[in-house]
């Protein structure tokens, strides 16, 4: 066996290990249990009715929300979907089936995993397509190594083993965006009506998936005009008829985002709103293109040298992409990547938002980097840099440049490595304000009867009742209904001990000036200005003194 397919199973080992490991442990993020909470079938405002009551629950009646049940059947989630137009029912279809089998939320993930193993076949399978004969002279490759290349980036990429590791629709989008565009790639080749048949339903299934998949078809679209120089040939009419086809099966799904589209910009809000300026947004796309191959979970920065040294190679190995192969190569691979990102770009700068921050929100950009990286890659481990190491009318300044290429190469796999084994040991890796859960768990279940006392949202202690013991109780209280604080506050049993679970300002408030409690809460006003507006999250002991 040779060292390059020795080091392909090594990386593949890798990705593998790094994907399950602690799967079960890692924090439930307040995105996960809400995607839970609509495949169980639940509507947002049922564990608000039922639960924000100020009387004792158990931590099984909040976990009730994260199972399907008889009770709630495949059209109440189909109704839970629809209050979200924003995120496409199929993952969360396949999630509720996964969760009806195994019994188990941690089932979710498990189906995020799978399809982020089945990504890996279906790239190589694109690259087969793509670049087979992709290239004449010195930038010959063979298309079996750009697949094999492609493979190795993704299975070590830090990004796509934190998607993996979400029970969360992105895996899908990537597998379904590889899929389609190889249907694609085979119909425009062969021109027959199973392989534009397949491609339909691949991108129906896509846009299902997700609606920023309505970037990858465009780019199909513009793909397809100029291969056929836009003259009405054979393929372009054959095209047309399955775009109409995919545009038709899309209704169902646009009407909801028609009806609900109050809803739509209600919960999209946090995306489309937020100020900041230029220079903050490019650091944030910098930094953004090196985590997509090394990410040691740095801050954001200008200074990471990391970001401009994968930044420098990704435009070398474009460059290389668009010199040596022929224009149905790159240009597919250019439009993927532009199409996408122009889309988020633009109307962030002009609308101040904030998507184009997200690296999630840019999978179709990662995947067409990492096919023109795994090009480049080719080009410097392949047969035709092999016979150039072998060739005696080599200048050794060739020669130097081929063996710095190829030690990039192995700094940059070998940087995946080291973050996805950093990432597979990490509980909160990526998992923003959800990690409090994991911060808090452990002094709760310290006490031998412990109580939570909290007013904020319910996907929030959803997150918690992953982490605390079974014997947990919670006193959730209403924030629409501030006036009820006190009285229920007042029931407390004397000299019992308490723990307060990110309060609202009025409920740190109530507590605080409570005579007959005891607390560690500071109040929003005794805080710095920066995080007066805001309520400090967090876990506070609360103590009722004796009568």
């Amino acid at each position: 066996m040779t060292l390059k397919k020795l080091l392909i199973i090594g990386l593949l080992l890798v990705g593998l290990y790094a994907r399950f490991a602690n799967l079960d442990q890692k924090v439930y993020t307040v995105d996960e249990v809400r995607g839970l909470l609509r495949a169980s079938g639940y509507a947002a405002e049922e564990p608000v009715d039922n639960l924000y009551t100020g009387e004792l629950i158990t931590n099984g009646q909040l976990q009730q929300y994260q199972t399907p049940t008889i009770e709630h059947s495949v059209g109440d989630a189909l109704k839970a979907f629809a209050n979200n137009p924003e995120h496409p029912p199929l993952y969360y279809l396949l999630m509720r089936f996964s969760l009806q089998i195994f019994h188990t939320p941690v089932a979710s993930r498990w189906l995020a995993v799978i399809l982020s193993l089945l990504l890996l076949p279906a790239t190589y399978w694109l690259a087969q397509l793509l670049f087979a004969p992709a290239t004449v002279g010195t930038g010959a490759v063979d298309p079996k190594t750009v697949g094999w290349s492609a493979i190795a980036l993704i299975a070590v990429s830090p990004f796509h083993v934190l998607l993996a590791q979400e029970a969360r629709q992105y895996s899908l989008w990537a597998l379904l965006l590889v899929v389609s565009s190889a249907f694609l790639l085979q119909a425009l080749k062969h021109n027959h009506w199973k392989q534009w048949l397949a491609y339909g339903a691949t991108a129906v299934l896509g846009i299902y998936s997700h609606l920023f998949f309505a970037w990858v078809l465009i780019s199909h679209g513009l793909y397809v005009l100029v291969i056929e120089k836009f003259r009405p040939t054979q393929k372009l009419l054959r095209y047309i008829v399955i775009s109409i086809g995919i545009i038709v099966a899309f209704l169902p799904w646009a009407w909801v985002i028609v009806s609900r589209h109050s809803q739509l910009e209600k919960t999209t809000k946090w995306a489309s709103n937020y100020q900041t300026g230029i220079l903050d947004r490019a650091e944030y796309w910098v930094h953004n293109l090196g985590i997509g191959f090394i990410d040691f979970d740095w801050p954001v920065s200008f200074i990471n040298p990391l970001s401009y040294l994968v930044l420098a190679g990704f435009l070398y190995s474009l460059y290389q992409l668009c010199r040596y192969t022929p224009k149905r190569v790159w240009l597919f691979l250019v439009l993927l990547m532009g199409i996408s990102a122009f889309a988020q770009v633009v109307p962030d700068i002009l609308n101040s938002g904030r998507r184009s921050l997200l690296p999630r929100y840019s999978l179709t950009v990662y995947l067409g980097i990492e096919l023109v990286v795994a090009y480049a890659m080719a080009l410097a481990i392949g047969p035709m840099a092999s016979q150039l190491q072998s060739s005696q009318k080599v200048s050794q300044p060739q020669l130097a440049g081929l063996k710095v290429r190829q030690a990039s190469i192995l700094a940059l796999l070998l940087g995946g490595v080291v973050s996805s084994l950093l990432i597979a040991q990490s509980l909160d890796w990526g998992k923003g304000s959800s990690t409090i859960s994991l911060i808090a768990s452990p002094q709760i279940n310290q006490a031998e009867q412990p109580i939570v006392i909290s007013d904020t949202e319910y996907f929030y202690l959803l997150s918690l009742s992953y982490y605390v013991n079974p014997d947990t109780r919670y006193l959730l209280l209403n924030s629409e209904q501030p006036e009820s604080y006190n009285a229920i506050l007042a029931q407390l049993p004397p000299g019992s001990e308490f723990f307060v679970y990110s309060p609202s300002a009025v409920l740190a408030e109530a507590i605080q000036s409570n005579k007959a409690l005891e607390s560690d809460i500071v109040l929003p006003e005794a805080q710095s200005p920066e995080t007066q507006a805001n309520p400090k999250r967090g876990l506070y002991t609360v103590r009722r003194l004796p009568s």
